[in-house]
């Protein structure tokens, strides 16, 4: 019973409530293999973002009106080229 559930790619208890007619079982896709740099260089860069979102809502909160838009855009302009070239880099493999 366990081969042939995980052979169908589901948990046995799916597999017996199917077979015993209780309910229809959802297919899950496969995980996609993913290089571990990718997710380390992408993990690196949600940082980053946080750092900023953070940043500007301290500076909110207390009311600073004198946010460096220009300081704010080149970080975000940063990150956007860091994800083109891990996601070119990730297309290559």
């Amino acid at each position: 019973m366990r081969a042939k559930a995980e052979a169908a790619g589901l948990p046995a208890a799916t597999l017996l409530r199917e077979a015993l007619g209780l309910t229809e079982a959802r297919r899950r896709k496969p995980i996609p293999r993913v290089d571990p740099a990718l997710v380390l260089a992408v993990g690196r860069i949600g940082g980053n973002l946080n750092q900023i979102a953070r940043w500007l809502n301290r500076a909110m909160q207390v009311g600073r009106t004198d946010l460096d838009a220009l300081t704010v855009a080149r970080r975000l302009l940063t990150i956007e080229r860091q994800l083109a070239q891990i996601v070119e880099a990730a297309r290559r493999c």
